[in-house]
């Protein structure tokens, strides 16, 4: 591609990246030249055909995966040699030998130019085609020159205005040469696999409904239909349009109007006789047709000559229906022998068909080539190409996928690569349909163009639903293009090139007219004209939701609408749930609801999701949607300590950018996925546990199949027991099949025989013991590595609402521990046991009486911001400080980022604590101040958000009151106690909570929700059981740094200075009897152990928020040397929403002032 200093990439959202009114283009205008040499083609390519049974090299072949047992062999002849250009951004320019060839523009379309008669070739031409091309000897001869000039810019660029990089013009996709025969070829082969139920007084659609196999006489009593259950098979249709691909002589002289006739002409050429006389010949040209099963095996007893099926009564004629012919164009149904199977996202079966074409001598009917398999004439082209038969349908406000209503769990995919931009490798492709296969994704949109055609061949072999859509959005001109006559055939030519490219995927059940390029007669063309080529595919474009002019709000009862499916972006909980119940009853709404974008995953994002599903799993007529989107587009880049990067808007010095709007992915751009996608392979999963257990040795368990068309006969199902988040015991559970859309009754006796081995019933009657059953459902992919696609966590028994265990081993009173508390009135320190706490600055010191100089934990104080999200606000995109939508710039007004305790009150006090049954009085204690925000404070350089705060006019603000009590026990332990009382008017805040600082702690083992970050409103798939990680050194989940790593429902913490190899998030097993656990797992170490009265939020991290709120990349942050360990105990956190792009955060998930309690215990180990 197009990279220099003086040609950098650029990236806008809306904004064009230059400002000149359409159709014009900027005078400084990048362009690029590329120049490939290669050598002379074969000279008898130039000659007159002749008759051979030599194979030819230049067949053109669409598939490479089938074995070479061709029917028939090639002829040799003259060759027309076709340039093929995957595409070039945005208008480009071809030379072949110095001279012009043509022109293209559509930078994600594939251009081709037949350069035939360009090139130089060997000698060996025949001399009457010399005109055609140049041949030389080889003495002489001469290399061929191939030279594009591709401009950055054009007027094709006013339509191609989408959300990624703009600034990357050039070739980005494969160049290449093919060859066909020059005379005629196979120039277009367009194949629908339609489906047909086996029985034929079955209803019109194809359905799954399970197959009975037995005897007649069978009686449903005596027969488990689930073991006799077969995939259904179908009769399968080929509707066919084929087209042969001629030379200006190839056709009948004399003849305007071709009915039902194949292509034949008079072909003059020399007779090899003694005479040496020319004599004419005329020769026809036929296409035949054969289709290959999975297994490769012919499904026709010979090619079907679909021509001759009228006359061929004991072959074609029985299988052939709708034939017509015009010349080299041919349309017609063909009946398949015997069943097919479906092809579907879970069971993607595809067949091979070949087209072979065929010349045959029309003055010589003995001719006949016995070796080419019964065919009759020469074999001089053959194609290839795998096809699917599935059914598509809309009806009663479904879209039917093989005749059931299947969940469309898609998401939107940009081409980008890390490295290459645009230009994205094979393998990076191949990555990111394996990830999406392994989180459950089921769909994909190309966003918002067609994607590399090695996507579609994959999607067909995975089975991956595709909604392919036109290179075309006009977002910056959004009312105007759309209605410019000028642009009418240019968007006309984007759409047909991409339904032409694609049509045979079986992969693409839908077409889209593009993305955000306003609605307009121009679109009602676009569709008209694929409905009439194709209608076995729904089209769908999002702007038919739209307002007449502008682009908001959504619009449900528009009669132009041009949509096949109702396709919003980004509509809210509350809009979807009231268009299932209200609106589309109301309208008689028979089209489903298939959100085209939702869920903005920029940044820590995709809150939510789980409610989203919720509704959709529920409300009749909501049917999924494509998540926004796939991959961060980041640029991978170094800094001068070689600490790696990833750049987005602005990076490059463009002066108009739109920062990391671009960074919105589910994985990174390293394609490594955000904790988003364990949130979202959850909400997708095929499998369901159902438990429950009565604790009297009853326990009631079924497995959910929520797939359509399979069972769960390649699911391997593992059952987890924990008690008190420990792994006592792991086992395999059997179960018998399970057939799609239903479940069925599993054998829990392994699962009741474990909590009978483990007595996990004196567990629950002490009261302090939870006990979780967890499931995991996991395939085995052809590499052999174990994939778990759904998980489940069943809550046996649960803690009650004070946090006791493991209170004992706080209390536990050692021999060397019975020393009473020493308070010491002046100071207000209390010490016992060898620790002592200060108070400082109405705060504490935590530390060792013999070494005060290193506290064990201090400096706690409110914690009452958080480093912005991409949700809260986007931080270098300044006007979104004054978004109201956005509450990042209303926290730093009230200056959360920068708090203080004021007018401090200390005095001594006491807690009943109770010990072993009684109640004692311990000293303690307590702090009373008020807390107070200071805007502007802290200074972000470089954080344009931060920068719209006017610190001259900023005092401080007052925020609530502090009151704090820290009580000592005898063995050193402290017990912890913070009332935030907040001021009432403050809204929406980011969380409420506690930070304070352990020196040197680089380990962290914890119960709670995980193993992986979770939030409030993205926990779904978090379960509850310890787990360990290292506190982390430096934050790459996100390409922009923010608010990172929370898990809720912490129960206990322990950080130790003791680093460790162990993989992050790894589960912990029981090492003994459950109750001696955690003391097992502190012993011999160095640490302080929390233990919170209630389930808590927490983080662990080595960076203070400010200074990750102020770093715009990974390497800012890394730069930043830094042992201590920051702890932050939160009661309440704003969820995280979607609110960069779409809803934000949902009122149940927001906070506001009020009075926020935090108590905990802490305890020093091995100090």
């Amino acid at each position: 591609m197009m990279s220099s200093s003086q040609d950098k990439p650029r990236y806008t959202n809306v904004k064009m990246p230059f400002d000149v009114l359409y159709p014009h283009v900027p005078k400084d205008h990048p362009t690029g030249l590329y120049r490939l040499d290669f050598a002379p083609l074969p000279g008898y390519w130039m000659q007159s055909s002749h008759h051979s049974n030599v194979v030819d090299g230049g067949v053109h072949d669409h598939d490479d995966d089938h074995n070479d047992d061709h029917v028939g062999t090639i002829m040799k002849m003259r060759r027309r040699v076709v340039l093929h250009l995957a595409g070039v951004e945005s208008c480009f320019f071809v030379y072949v030998n110095g001279d012009f060839v043509g022109m293209g523009k559509d930078s994600r379309l594939p251009s081709e130019f037949d350069i035939t008669s360009f090139l130089h070739y060997e000698d060996g031409g025949d001399d009457r085609d010399r005109s055609i091309g140049a041949t030389k000897s080889k003495d002489d001869m001469m290399a061929n020159a191939l030279v594009i000039i591709a401009l950055k810019w054009s007027d094709g660029s006013f339509l191609e205005q989408q959300d990624h990089w703009r600034g990357m013009g050039g070739i980005h996709r494969s160049v290449f040469l093919y060859s066909t025969p020059a005379e005629a070829f196979i120039e277009d082969v367009f194949c629908q696999g339609n489906l047909l139920p086996l029985d034929d007084d079955a209803s019109a659609h194809p359905n799954t409904s399970p197959t009975r196999t037995a005897d007649a006489t069978t009686s449903d009593e005596d027969v488990d239909t689930s073991i006799l259950w077969q995939p259904p098979a179908y009769k399968g249709i080929m509707k066919v349009q084929a087209k042969i691909g001629r030379d200006h002589r190839c056709r009948v002289e004399g003849r305007d109007i071709y009915y039902n006739e194949q292509i034949r002409y008079t072909r003059h050429h020399v007779q090899a006789n003694i005479d040496g006389d020319e004599c004419s010949r005329q020769v026809e040209y036929r296409m035949l047709f054969q289709l290959f099963d999975p297994e490769n095996n012919p499904m026709f007893e010979r090619p079907v000559d679909v021509a001759n099926s009228i006359t061929d009564k004991d072959h074609a004629a029985d299988i052939v229906q709708d034939l017509e012919m015009r010349f080299n164009l041919i349309s017609f149904s063909l009946r398949v022998p015997g069943s097919v199977k479906a092809w579907s996202h879970e069971s993607p079966t595809l067949y091979r068909l070949e087209v072979i074409l065929v010349q045959s001598d029309v003055n010589d009917e003995e001719v006949k080539c016995e070796t080419n398999g019964g065919v009759d004439g020469s074999v001089v082209d053959r194609i290839h190409c795998k096809i699917g038969f599935r059914s598509i349908e809309i009806r009663n406000r479904e879209l039917l996928i093989n005749g059931q209503p299947v969940l469309i769990f898609g998401v939107n995919r940009h081409d980008h690569s890390e490295t290459g931009g645009k230009s994205v490798t094979q393998e990076e492709i191949h990555r990111d349909l394996t990830l999406m296969k392994r989180y459950n994704f089921n769909a994909v949109r190309t966003a918002h163009y067609p994607n590399d055609p090695y996507l579609y061949d994959l999607a067909d072999k995975m089975g991956l639903y595709v909604v392919d859509e036109a290179n075309i959005e006009c977002h910056g001109h959004y009312d105007m293009i759309c209605r410019e006559q000028s642009f009418s055939l240019p968007m006309l030519d984007r759409v047909q090139r991409m339904v032409v490219r694609d049509q045979n995927h079986p992969c693409v059940i839908g077409w889209s007219l593009g993305n955000e390029a306003g609605y307009g007669a121009n679109h009602a063309m676009m569709y008209n004209w694929i409905k009439t080529y194709d209608c076995s595919r729904f089209v769908q474009y999002e702007g038919s939701n739209r307002p007449l002019w502008g682009q908001f709000p959504h619009v449900y009862d528009r009669q132009d609408s041009c949509t096949d499916v109702i396709c919003p972006m980004y509509p809210s909980i509350e809009e979807i749930t009231e268009w299932a119940y209200v609106t589309a009853p109301k309208l008689n709404e028979q089209r489903p609801f298939i959100m085209c974008e939702y869920a903005h995953a920029m940044g820590n994002s995709s809150g939510s999701l789980s409610d989203y599903w919720d509704v959709i799993k529920t409300a009749h007529g909501l049917q999924g949607g494509f998540i926004w989107d796939w991959i961060d587009q980041g640029i991978l880049r170094k800094d001068e300590n070689g600490q790696e990067w990833h750049a987005y808007g602005g990076d490059f010095g463009e002066a108009s950018h739109d920062a990391n709007f671009n960074i919105n992915g589910m994985i990174s751009p390293d394609r490594r996925p955000h904790p988003a996608m364990i949130e979202f392979k959850k909400c997708a999963q095929p499998v369901d546990f159902q438990c429950s257990w009565s604790g009297d040795g009853k326990l009631e368990l079924r497995i959910v199949n929520n797939r359509y068309f399979t069972t769960l006969d390649n699911i391997t199902v593992l059952w987890t027991l924990r008690v008190n988040g420990f792994i006592v015991e792991t086992k395999a559970l059997a179960f018998s099949r399970v057939l799609p859309q239903n479940s069925a009754e599993v054998d829990g006796s392994s699962i009741l025989q474990a909590l009978v081995d483990h007595n996990v019933q004196r567990f629950i009657s002490g009261g302090e013991t939870e006990i979780h059953l967890d499931f995991s459902a996991s395939i085995t992919e052809a590499t052999g590595e174990r994939i778990e696609i759904a998980s489940d966590q069943i809550t046996l028994s649960s803690q009650g609402k004070e946090l006791s265990y493991p209170k004992h081993l706080i209390l536990c009173q050692n021999n060397d521990e019975g020393e009473l508390v020493k308070v010491e009135p002046d100071s207000l320190s209390l010490s016992a046991n060898g620790f002592r706490i200060s108070l400082v600055d109405g705060s504490f010191n935590y530390h060792s009486v013999t070494d005060s100089a290193k506290p064990i934990v201090s400096g706690l104080q409110p914690n009452l911001f958080r480093a912005g999200t991409d949700n809260d606000g986007v931080k270098q995109l300044g006007d979104q400080f004054f978004d109201k939508s956005k509450p990042l710039g209303l926290w730093l007004t009230l200056g959360l980022d920068y708090t203080t305790l004021e007018n401090i009150e200390a005095a001594l006090s006491s807690k009943k604590i109770n010990l072993s049954g009684d109640a004692m009085d311990f000293p303690s204690v307590v702090t009373k101040a008020n807390i107070f925000g200071h805007p502007g404070r802290r200074k972000y350089d470089g954080i344009s958000l931060a920068k719209k705060l006017d610190v001259c006019s900023a005092s401080p603000v007052k925020l609530g009151k502090w009151e704090q009590q820290v009580t000592m026990v005898g063995n050193g332990s402290i017990y912890v106690e913070v009332v935030l009382d907040l001021e009432e008017s403050l809204k929406d805040l980011p969380r409420v909570g506690l930070q304070f600082v352990s020196p040197g702690m680089g380990k962290a083992c914890f119960f709670s929700n995980g193993p992986h970050e979770n939030y409030i409103d993205r926990q779904y798939s978090a379960h509850a059981g310890v787990y360990d990680m290292d506190v982390p050194s430096c934050l790459d989940t996100y390409v922009v740094p923010q608010e990172q790593g929370n898990r809720t429902g912490l129960r206990w913490l322990f950080l130790s200075q003791s680093s460790s190899p162990d993989k992050a998030g790894r589960s912990r097993e029981a090492t003994s009897v459950v109750e001696d656990c955690i003391a097992n797992l502190i012993s011999n170490k160095m640490g302080v152990l929390i233990l919170p009265d209630d389930l808590l939020e927490f983080t662990t991290s080595r960076f203070t928020d400010a200074e990750v709120f102020a770093a715009r990349h990974v390497n800012d942050v890394i730069s930043i040397n830094n042992e201590d360990c920051y702890i932050r105990l939160v009661v309440a956190q704003r969820g995280l929403g979607s609110g960069s792009c779409g809803p934000q955060t949902l009122e149940k998930y927001r906070i506001h002032g009020g009075t926020y309690r935090v108590a905990f215990w802490l305890k020093p180990v091995g100090h």
